[in-house]
Order: C-alpha cells, then structure tokens, then sequence
C-alpha cells in the first residue's frame, strides 16, 4: 500500500520569496533610518550655528569686540588649535592675522566639530593692516596696540561705533551646473558669517567654493546661503551688524 507524505518546510522558490520580501522591508527601514540620522544632523548643526551667534554677542559684551578666526591649518592638539589668530608682535601686534578661518571654539567655549565632523568655518569685519596710532573705528574685532580692547578714553567702550558697518555680504544661489543665476542679496553689511561645510565637507559646486574662498565683490566679501540641493549642502547664518549693536547698546557699551 502507498503512503502518501505531506510536504514540510519552504521550498526552494518559497525561501527566496520570504528573503526577497525581508530584503525589500529592510531597505525601506535602512533608508527611513538614514533619512532621520540625516535630518538629526541638520538640526543638530543648525542649533551649533544659533549657538555660535549666541557666543559671538556674549564676547563682544566681554571684550567690546568681536574675536578675530581660528587657524585652520592647526590640528586640534595644537596650543592655539580654536584660539584667535593674531598677528603677536610689532605695530599691528593686536590686529586679526587672518579675516577667515576657523570659528575660535575654544574662546567661544562650543564644540570644535559640527555634526559632520567638520568645523565651523568662520569671517569677520576686521582689518589686518594699520600700526600704532592708526584708526580702528571700522574694525569690529580690532584691539588697540597697547593690548586693550578699547580704543577711546573709556575701558568699557568698543573701538568701533554706531556708524561702523559690517563689511560682508551673503546672496542666495548664485550659480548651478556652471550656469549663473538670479542672485538675491540677503544682506550686505553682516558683522560676521558662520558656515558649516554639511554632509559633503569642503564640496565643489560653484556656490561651495565661493563660501570657501569667501570671495569678493570689490572689497566685500561674499557668501551664498541657499536651500540644500544635489549640488550646494552648506549652512550658513550670519550676525547683522544691527543686532550686535542692539546688544551692545542695551549692555550701554554704546554709543
């Protein structure tokens, strides 16, 4: 007599279904994860370039003036790694050596690294030239050559006042694929820009080089802040001059 057996188990077709289907479910998750660690990051660097402006205006109300950039060049095990550069020595010992560089974390007390890995890069309204006796008046992170951060009678008093402007522009997209586009001026007279490199770092695009290079327009130099796309992930704010002297007013550090 013959015995009929029922079949146990998957077949070979069956398995590769379930895999496949696992598979499929696996990617939607991986993506959806990588979408919210992406968007987590965003947020978080965003929240660092609040910070950073935050802590700009805390130590103009300490020092009666901006800090001059960072080296960039130092690693962060360096002495001054996140310290203001300045020049150290001679007439102009107290004047910025550099106008872009680094935001200076450490003097500032934030992270030295955005969400990325990356550092804030950082531009001020600064001059790098004029010695003893010279006028800082348009200089909003100059410090006179005695060593003091004022340049009147007064301790308690910046160098600049209210008829000094910041120096630094920022437009939106100015161009795509190699094209030029209409360009909006956001502002044209900023105290300082701090700008995170994104996801991609020091990217290529057109509009990233140009934040890298701080390019200028005549003697104003230049940023692009626009919305993240395939080719430009940059994040970028700025301080208006206005609201540094609205601190410094309320503070009566001004007039």
């Amino acid at each position: 007599m013959l015995m009929m057996h029922n079949k146990v188990g998957f077949s070979l077709l069956e398995m590769a279904i379930v895999l496949l289907v696992v598979g499929i479910l696996m990617a939607a998750g991986l993506g959806a994860l990588n979408v919210q660690i992406s968007q987590r990051r965003w947020n978080e660097t965003q929240q660092m370039l609040r910070a950073a402006n935050e802590a700009l205006i805390g130590f103009a109300l300490s020092n009666n003036r901006l800090p001059c950039p960072a080296d960039p060049s130092l690693a962060n095990t360096a002495a001054n790694a996140g310290k203001e550069a300045r020049n150290g020595a001679g007439a102009n010992a107290y004047r910025c050596s550099l106008v872009f560089g680094d935001l200076p974390w450490q003097d500032l007390g934030l992270p030295e690294l955005d969400a990325w890995g990356g550092r804030l890069q950082y531009q001020v309204t600064t001059s790098t030239t004029g010695g003893a006796g010279s006028s800082y008046a348009n200089d909003l992170a100059g410090r006179d050559d005695a060593g003091t951060p004022n340049c009147g009678s007064s301790a308690m008093k910046p160098c600049f006042t209210l008829a000094t402007l910041g120096k630094i522009a920022v437009y939106s997209a100015s161009r795509r694929d190699g094209q030029a586009v209409s360009a909006i001026k956001r502002i044209d007279d900023a105290a300082a820009v701090v700008f995170s490199g994104g996801p991609n770092g020091v990217g290529s695009s057109a509009d990233e080089l140009e934040n890298r290079d701080a390019i200028a327009d005549g003697s104003t130099p230049r940023f692009v802040q626009d919305a993240p796309d395939a080719e430009f992930d940059d994040l970028l704010t700025w301080l208006p001059t206005t609201i540094l002297y609205y601190r410094l007013v309320s503070a009566e550090r001004l007039p």
